[in-house]
């Protein structure tokens, strides 16, 4: 996926399209399970529903009118507040 997609993708979701922020956040999965795996069992279902709402208030925070920049959107989602 490209940034072009990416923030197509982020544009139907902040104009409410579910299944749009639910494709975002299977596009992170495989570094959401790759977290999970470095934490103790009994915490990786926390931790994947942490970063999960963190990916969704960095969506509905992400300033669509800018240029769309991926590496922007992936700063965006790791400065979010938890």
């Amino acid at each position: 996926m490209d940034a072009t997609e990416l923030f197509d993708l982020v544009s139907q979701a902040k104009n409410g399209d579910k299944a749009a922020i639910e494709s975002i956040i299977q596009l992170f999965q495989p570094a959401i399970q790759k977290a999970c795996r470095r934490t103790k069992p009994q915490e990786r279902r926390d931790l994947e529903q942490h970063m999960s709402e963190k990916i969704i208030r960095a969506v509905y925070s992400y300033d669509i009118d800018s240029i769309p920049d991926y590496s922007r959107f992936v700063k965006v989602l790791s400065d979010s507040d938890g």
